[in-house]
Order: structure tokens, then sequence, then C-alpha cells
């Protein structure tokens, strides 16, 4: 058991007894045998007193104590701890070879975390991770079948056996996905269920087979995410596989209709609930993006489905009250990813439209995993180095387009942190550029951006 502290609510019952962030939990209540966040809420759920167990270490002499806290709380009262990990124990890793693996895509170099193949039906209930349901040991359907913990989220593919043993290299386990939906579904326990379509593999007649499969474990399978393969250029080592172009997307887009279409007249509330085509799909086919209440509440917005339509709907409410004028001038710089430029360019362009504030997004290429991978969330500080090499930041010549700050999204960052992808920090890139940073946490709403423009 490997439990430690990431922070404590304030004024909470830990808080009251002293525990601290960093603290590692040894035992509670005498038990040090708790596999994840699912024992520790069945532990601390209904007690009045709870006893922690803690090893403290004193960061400057780098010596442990072990201390014991006695915690007094209501019934049913949350202590007040957020641990590092939902997972106490080793998480369960994936045990497929898929040709898409976005981890196998990668360079060396990288954090270690990076490079953790996780597939943990834990870690899919509490981080809404996918899993790919081909590694469940008895232990683990034991648990499931008790707890039965949902939503759960599933990497599908395919639900056509042949097909999804291709694309997992898992011929013992690859080709059983419906049998273990239908298990999920006999409990009781939801899942939503994403499709990476890899041109000529699993798209035409088959992907239309594996939204019906799908469809008919409804009301348990929530949704279906339908997303197109990504492909970087660390793949000499990786089967080949095509990339989604606009011939291809554009006929996922129809296809997926027709399926909508099909089942409208029976359950419209339903079909709009079930499946969602990524935004990525509509701009490489050159579409515009469905509208707003197409998504119902957006259930795979981490999956990029309907982020870019909550973005600009968010703004478009913003944008009445916005000045015409600012009382002194702003040049600011827009740093994100090609694929979120649609979304953003028609946000610039209004915010252009203030007098004295002028606006620049600018796509940073990846340097790394090549230029076909425009997600904001693997933006290196490398990355935007190259893209501003070329670009006077510093606002000292007169006729330069110096900027008095730039912007990032807070999904280029490791959480809490200012770290990149590859190392590098947000605070050591500010002072080689001469040019300050500033954070977008919230990538859904605007209000963010119009803060720190100062609106």
């Amino acid at each position: 058991m490997e439990i430690f502290i990431h922070s404590v609510v304030s004024d909470s019952p830990a808080a009251r007894i002293g525990l601290q962030p960093g603290d590692q939990v040894v035992a509670i209540n005498g038990r040090d045998d708790l596999e994840d966040m699912f024992d520790y809420q069945f532990e601390t759920a209904d007690s009045a007193y709870l006893e922690f167990t803690v090893k403290r270490t004193n960061s400057l002499e780098e010596i442990s104590s072990i201390k014991v806290f006695t915690l007094e709380k209501a019934p049913f009262e949350d202590p007040g701890l957020v641990f590092t990990s939902p997972v106490f124990t080793p998480i369960k890793t994936c045990n497929n070879a898929c040709p898409f693996c976005f981890i196998d895509q990668q360079p060396p170099g990288l954090r270690p975390s990076l490079y953790v193949k996780d597939d943990d039906w834990r870690l899919s209930y509490f981080n809404n991770t996918y899993i790919t349901l081909t590694n469940l040991t008895p232990r683990d359907r034991q648990r499931i079948e008790q707890i039965r913990p949902g939503p759960l989220y599933v990497s599908v593919h395919s639900t056509i056996p042949e097909i999804r043993v291709r694309l997992l290299k898992n011929p013992k386990f690859g080709g059983h996905i419906m049998k273990e939906l239908r298990w999920l579904s006999g409990l009781g326990v939801p899942f939503h269920c994403q499709v990476v379509v890899c041109p000529g593999i699993n798209d035409g007649e088959s992907l239309t087979q594996t939204l019906e499969d799908l469809h008919s474990l409804s009301p348990e399978t929530m949704s279906v995410a339908v997303i197109p393969v990504g492909l970087t250029e660390v793949r000499s080592h990786l089967p080949d596989l095509t990339p989604v172009d606009e011939t291809s997307a554009r006929s996922v887009v129809q296809r997926v209709q027709a399926f909508k279409d099909k089942y409208r007249p029976i359950s419209e509330d339903d079909i709009e609930d079930f499946v969602f085509i990524s935004d990525e799909f509509y701009y490489k086919a050159g579409l515009p993006l469905p509208d707003y209440q197409t998504y119902g509440d957006f259930p795979q917005l981490d999956d990029g489905v309907g982020a870019a339509r909550m973005l600009l709907n968010d703004f478009d409410e913003r944008a009445t009250v916005l000045p015409k004028r600012l009382p002194k001038p702003k040049r600011i710089l827009i740093l994100t990813g090609k694929l979120a430029l649609p979304s953003l360019e028609p946000i610039v362009e209004r915010l252009n439209k203030i007098e004295g504030l002028s606006i620049q997004c600018l796509a940073v290429e990846s340097q790394i995993w090549g230029r076909s991978i425009g997600v904001a969330g693997l933006v290196t500080g490398r990355d935007i180095r190259h893209t501003l090499s070329n670009h006077d930041l510093s606002g000292q010549v007169e006729e330069s387009k110096g900027y008095d700050f730039a912007v990032v999204p807070g999904i280029m960052l490791k959480e809490d942190t200012h770290l990149f992808l590859d190392g590098d920090t947000l605070e050591t890139l500010s002072a080689d550029l001469g040019l300050p940073f500033k954070v977008i946490y919230d990538a859904y709403s605007t209000q963010e951006l119009l803060t720190v423009l100062g609106f």
C-alpha cells in the first residue's frame, strides 16, 4: 500500500489534526492493505473516529518519523484528504500492442511517467481514462461485481472480433469485447466507449456494425466517441497505418450521421446522447461543427468531442459585454496547437475589433512528434522556442511586433506545475525569450482569457 497526501482541504477534519501534504499514510485503523480509493471510502465513510498512521519526512534533514493521528468526524463526512493517486497498489498495465498507441509513438527523453501504459479499471472510474477490458483478473471481476463502479470508459475500436484482434494485436483476449460489455451491462455498470478510426480497417460497414452493437447495450452504453487515429513520425518500429484525410473524414461523418438519422424517429433524445464525432473529424472534412444542443451534456469532452463548440458558444455569450476600446494598447500572443486554431480564429478576429487590442494566434508546430500532430497538450517548450525563433518578441524596435505577454493553455503543462513534456519550464522559457507568459486553465470557457485581457 502506497498512499501519499497531495493536499489537505482547509478547515477539514484532516487539517484540524495536522495532516500535511507529503505525508505517507501507512495504515488506517490498523489496515495496511487498502488497494485504492474504493477501499479508503468504505473504510472511512461511516466512521466517527479514524486512526491514521503516517510516515513524515523532514525535508531538510531527510529524517522520517512515524506519527499516529486520531481523526474525529461526523459519519459520512469527508476527512478532507486528496491523495496523489486514487490507486494505492501498482497500476494494471496494458497487454495489447495497438499500432496506433500513442505511448509507442513517443520519442525517448520525455518524463518517465509518459511511457506507462496504464489499462486499469480503477483509473477508468476515478480519472476517466480508457481501458480495453483485456486484462481483468478474477480478483478484478470480483471487485467490479461487488462495487459496480460506473461509468467506466472503454476503448472498443470495433466489436467485430477479427478486426479488434487486428487492432489490439491480442489474439487471446482482443476479440471478446462484446462479451465483456454484456457482462458489465448485466451488472448495471454504465460505460462510455471510444472508437479510434483507422481508415481501411474499422471504418465503412464495420463502423456501422460497431455502432449497432453498442447501441444494442443501451442504456448502459452511455455514449460513443468516434475519433481519428493520431499518427506521429516516430513510427519506424510500428505497422503502417493510413491517416485520416478529407475524403475519409467526410465518409465517417456521413456514415455516423446516417446511423443517427436511422434511429432519430424512434428515440431522438436517446440517439442524440449516444454517438458523437470528434471536432477534428469536422475540421479535417472541411465541414461546419454541429449545433450546441447536438452534444447533449457533452459526455466526451476529454476526447475532443464538442470542445470547440462549447468554447465558441461561451464566447458568443460573453462577447455582448466587450468594450469598444482599451484605455491602453495591448499586444498579445496566443500559442496553441494546430487543431485548436479553427475554433480560436473567430474569437481572435472578434477581439481584434476592439480598438487598442492586437492579438496574434500562432499554431505551434511539433518538432518531436511531427507536423501531423496538432494537439495543444503535446506542445513542448522546445516546440515553442522553434516556433518563436523568427519572431521579434521584445518590442524594443519601433516597427517590431513585440508583445506585452503570451498566453498558453494549461493543457500544455503537467498538472499543478509549469513543466512541459520535455522537461522545459514556463519560467525558463519566459526568461530565455524575454516574454512574460500567462496560463489559461479552463479549455472550455473564455472567461479566463477575457480576465487576462483585462475585461
